[in-house]
């Protein structure tokens, strides 16, 4: 359930409300007064996957430009009132009700894709991580590292941005999709050639079996990011929990891109040639299963967006 809360003008009040009781929605209606003038704010509660139709409907009587809209999370709604309906309500879908409206899915996109100095900590740390993990031949070190890496928003933010075309959002994820994987490369490459100079000069790391694994990963690995690219993208459309699936999103990511810094610190050539194609392969496989998840969903939905 969500709560949709919008703006209105005052010379929209009476259609707006036609189309509210039309479809037998209960709401509130209350004036506000701010620097544009007086204004009314209408709260309805909607069922999460008509949000989207509801918004439409409402657009195609001009309110979404003329104003703002707020969609929040309910945890439950006490009514007296049995027969409320809402748009779409005679569907029998529960995969479809599931799902957040386009607006709710670019929002969160968005936030999840910023480049922000949150993005940037937990990003140095899970590639320093992950070094110390390969470097330590421990795999629970490594799975460790995937926990804080954040790389689940920009990794689906491009596909969303690309589905809905929002240009910004899209430029803004591939960034932080480069420019996380490439201060990852760095964190494990100046880690890598410190523990190189102190406690490990003369270590084979092709001898280590995580990091032998990045070199001859298998067809599994296609298997992994394309698993995982999916499963980001449906966490994001249906705004369930992601910090697992991020997980998921890691494991393709960081530890070959530590790989990749341990390769260059201790200057091994094939080492570097592998871990770079299977990193450009995961990268490339998990925005391909994002954008094919998105685009094989409701089309409509989603390459409907009011920006044109």
């Amino acid at each position: 359930m969500r709560l949709v809360q919008l703006t209105i003008p005052q010379d929209k009040r009476a259609v707006v409300i036609d189309t509210l009781e039309q479809r037998n929605l209960e709401f509130t209606l209350v004036a506000e007064t701010s620097g544009r003038g007086e204004q009314l704010v209408v709260s309805v509660p909607v069922e999460t996957g008509n949000v989207e139709e509801f918004l439409d409907i409402l657009d195609e009587i001009g309110i979404s430009r003329n104003g703002y809209a707020i969609i929040t999370d309910v945890e439950a709604t006490l009514s007296q009132s049995n027969d409320r309906t809402t748009p779409n309500s005679n569907k029998d879908d529960s995969f479809e009700n599931d799902r957040i409206s386009r607006e709710e899915l670019q929002a969160r996109a968005t936030e999840m894709a910023a480049f922000t100095p949150s993005y940037i900590f937990f990003t140095v740390v899970s590639a320093i991580v992950a070094s110390a993990g390969l470097l330590t031949d421990s795999a629970a070190v490594v799975v460790g590292s995937m926990v804080i890496a954040p790389l689940l928003g920009p990794a689906v933010g491009a596909s969303v941005g690309s589905i809905v075309n929002d240009d910004d959002l899209f430029r803004e994820s591939v960034q932080s999709q480069l420019l996380g994987l490439g201060l990852a490369v760095i964190s494990g490459t100046i880690f890598a050639y410190a523990v190189k100079l102190t406690v490990m000069p003369n270590v084979d790391i092709r001898s280590l079996s995580e990091v032998a694994s990045r070199i001859n990963p298998g067809a599994l690995s296609l298997v992994i990011a394309l698993g995982s690219g999916a499963a980001g993208a449906f966490s994001l459309s249906t705004g369930a929990s992601t910090p697992l699936v991020g997980v998921m999103i890691a494991a393709a990511l960081i530890p070959p891109a530590a790989a990749l810094g341990l390769g260059i610190a201790y200057w091994q050539p094939v080492l570097i040639v592998s871990v770079t194609i299977l990193l450009l392969v995961n990268v490339l496989s998990i925005n391909f299963a994002a954008s094919v998840f998105f685009g094989c969903g409701d089309t409509d939905r989603v390459t409907g967006s009011r920006n044109g």
